[in-house]
């Protein structure tokens, strides 16, 4: 048994602290070990919405096994821009979700990498080889692991926010241009909440750095470069100015010319996890991405 005491002063979920204690399983499988009992607060099994408190005690069950990988390989396209024995770096698209979960096991983009190649053990049952995700409804550029030390160091870049992510966007209204950075706390809420919200006082600074490419019939075409990882931060930041991602059907409104939110990972910097060499990847633009800007006169070729 591993028995831990929790030293900090801020209250915390028991499920996030559990999630960071056994970073190598996913958040899932931390949160079926809380409501299977496995997991003790104070000798009592515990919610995993329970906050935390100063020298509260935790216990964890010693010989958690890290689980089987149990998901089905599948036969899928796969837009490959780099791999190799390492990593492989993938133009996801638009409506695939990025890994499993307990209620949607197959047609992901993990299931299809299975198809393809071996994945790093890390983040099984239903996270293998993902050091980072995109949303459903957002294109582009994705990292994936194929071995656990890859795993690691690129979960450090991540950490160290050694990695630079760029993204295309397109807004509703005319962006102001004076407008370069954004800085706000966001909170995730619990596990169930559908939504990411701006909590001044609680949350956890987002920091957006964006630049104007063009705009034009009401809406404004956007570079835009998450300093930090926060959960639907370009979403949420851009909605909390008043010029939501056009077609974001959660922060935003639905669109006529485009069927999804009109984000798109273009580009990712990082250092190969065995080489140390700095790489840098874009990934192409959709086709319905593309059409938007054509519909509303903006270049898509402009940098």
């Amino acid at each position: 048994m591993l028995r831990l005491i929790y030293r900090e002063s801020v209250s915390e979920r028991l499920d996030k602290f559990i999630a960071k204690v056994l970073c190598d399983f996913s958040r899932e499988f931390c949160k079926k070990l809380i409501q299977n009992g496995k997991i003790l607060v104070n000798q009592k099994p515990a919610e995993a919405s329970l906050k935390l408190r100063k020298d509260d005690i935790i216990d964890i069950p010693d010989l958690i096994e890290k689980p089987e990988c149990c998901l089905e390989s599948e036969n899928g396209p796969l837009d490959i821009i780099y791999e190799d024995q390492h990593i492989i770096v993938v133009n996801k698209p638009a409506g695939l979700l990025t890994h499993p979960t307990y209620n949607e096991k197959k047609h992901t983009l993990v299931n299809i990498l299975l198809g393809h190649t071996h994945l790093s053990s890390i983040g099984l049952p239903l996270r293998p080889g993902i050091v980072h995700r995109l949303d459903r409804d957002t294109s582009g550029c994705i990292i994936v692991a194929k071995t656990d030390f890859s795993h690691r160091d690129i979960i450090n870049q991540f950490k160290n926010k050694s990695i630079r992510k760029t993204y295309r966007a397109v807004v509703a209204g005319f962006f102001p241009p004076e407008v370069e950075e954004i800085s706000i706390p966001l909170s995730t809420g619990v596990y169930e909440s559908p939504k990411v919200s701006v909590r001044f006082g609680h949350g956890k600074e987002a920091k957006t750095k964006i630049r104007i490419i063009q705009s034009a019939k009401n809406a404004t075409y956007l570079e835009v470069i998450p300093i930090t990882g926060r959960t639907h931060q370009i979403r949420v930041s851009l909605a909390f100015l008043g010029y939501p991602v056009l077609g974001d059907k959660k922060y935003g409104r639905e669109s006529v010319l485009i069927n999804r939110h009109a984000l798109h990972a273009y580009s990712i910097s990082f250092n190969h996890p065995e080489t140390k060499q700095n790489l840098s990847f874009t990934a192409k633009i959709p086709n319905d991405f593309l059409l938007l800007l054509k519909n509303l006169g903006i270049d898509p070729y402009l940098l």
